[in-house]
């Protein structure tokens, strides 16, 4: 195809996705700076920190969340209510046809929510206890949190069932899946076992919903998108793998545990499990994520699942910072700026419960994602 060919599909995109990437590339500039990231983390409490945040994007949240919040609980309240807002905004611009693979995305966040409410339950607290770590971007209300965090054992699941979530869940899964599903959920709440369980089979309706949404865009900056949530599947199955063998569990159990999906094949799933030595599980691990780095681990005889689960992150964050550059002219840049949003929410956590731990500078900025 010639140049002169393209140029009226060009014209096409440019005047579909014109202002919303332009919109997007806006906001992009209001992120976080890795030296403001340094400010935060030298500060010497969360109350310094939220002074830092007043002169950023976060000072609106913070004006409404300062009366009813403090500590690192108003930073939890301020980043979930950042996030929403900035959510809303981008649906508006973003063009009525694509808004579903925003949506897709943001399931993310339900099932994030819904595995938060499940561990409020099993701690047996409030919805005003947990309302601070819930992020209300996607199709779980306010409402929604509220009835779940009431039900109990044997209303938990027909709650679910209510909820727009819920008929997400039951749409993409065979009776017999669901049936399951139920009897985990009942159970949760009893058993560690199932709880586990319940929480893999929350992680794998999260990759299963986003990529069925993200599926119906077939352009190539969806599709890498797509390919990241799969790598995000193989992190997380390596680190179960990884966290159950140090529990001496049984291969099979390890093998039940994992979330379906990923690019890991049972070749590469058996070697692992079957290694014994860092070096091994390391050369195994840096074949599927080639920019993994441990460079900061201070004793790499002694790598502790924390350093691997950074070190994994950071390395995601590389493919997520690639999703948004690479992107032109597509709904593939706004799936990528709200993937670097996520991430500094996440940082923005991670800081100020460092701080309220008491964690050292180094430490904490050992545990950020700088995308």
């Amino acid at each position: 195809m010639s140049v002169l060919d393209m140029l009226p599909r060009i014209e096409s995109r440019a005047l579909k996705y014109g202002y919303s990437n332009a919109r997007i590339k806006a906001m992009k500039g209001l992120l976080l700076k890795p030296s403001f990231l340094d400010e935060l983390i030298k500060v010497g409490s969360v109350d310094a920190m939220i002074e830092l945040l007043q002169r950023t994007d976060y000072k609106i949240d913070l004006s409404a969340a300062s009366f009813d919040y403090s500590g690192s609980e108003l930073i939890e309240t301020v980043a979930s209510q950042n996030f929403a807002r900035t959510v809303q905004k981008v649906l508006r611009f973003t063009p009525e046809g694509d808004r579903h693979a925003l949506r897709a995305l943001l399931v993310k966040w339900d099932l994030l929510n819904l595995k938060t409410i499940m561990h409020a339950k099993r701690l047996g607290r409030s919805y005003d206890d947990t309302k601070a770590y819930l992020f209300p971007v996607g199709g779980l209300s306010d409402d929604d949190f509220k009835r779940l965090l009431k039900a109990d054992e044997k209303t938990i699941f027909r709650e679910i069932k209510r909820t727009k979530l819920g008929e997400q869940m039951l749409s993409t899964s065979t009776a017999h899946f669901s049936k399951r599903m139920w009897e985990k959920f009942r159970t949760a709440l009893r058993s560690v076992d199932m709880f586990v369980q319940m929480e893999t089979i929350i992680d794998a309706y999260l990759y299963l919903l986003m990529d069925k949404g993200l599926a119906e865009i077939n352009d190539s900056e969806t599709n890498h998108i797509r390919n990241i949530l799969k790598k995000e599947i193989d992190a997380r199955n390596i680190l179960i793998i990884e966290r159950l063998k140090n529990q001496k569990t049984d291969p099979s159990k390890i093998r039940d545990s994992l979330i379906k999906g990923g690019t890991l094949k049972e070749s590469f799933i058996t070697r692992l499990i079957d290694a014994k030595d860092f070096s091994t599980v390391m050369n195994l691990i840096k074949n599927k994520f080639p920019s993994l780095d441990m460079a900061n681990t201070k004793d790499t005889n002694n790598v502790s699942l924390v350093d691997l689960e950074i070190a994994l992150e950071k390395s995601l964050a590389i493919q997520k910072t690639s999703a948004f550059y690479r992107a032109v002219l597509s709904v593939g840049v706004v799936l990528g700026f709200l993937l670097l949003k996520e991430e500094e929410v996440n940082n923005l956590r991670k800081i100020a419960k460092g701080k309220e731990f008491g964690m050292s500078e180094e430490d904490v900025k050992n545990m950020l994602v700088i995308v």
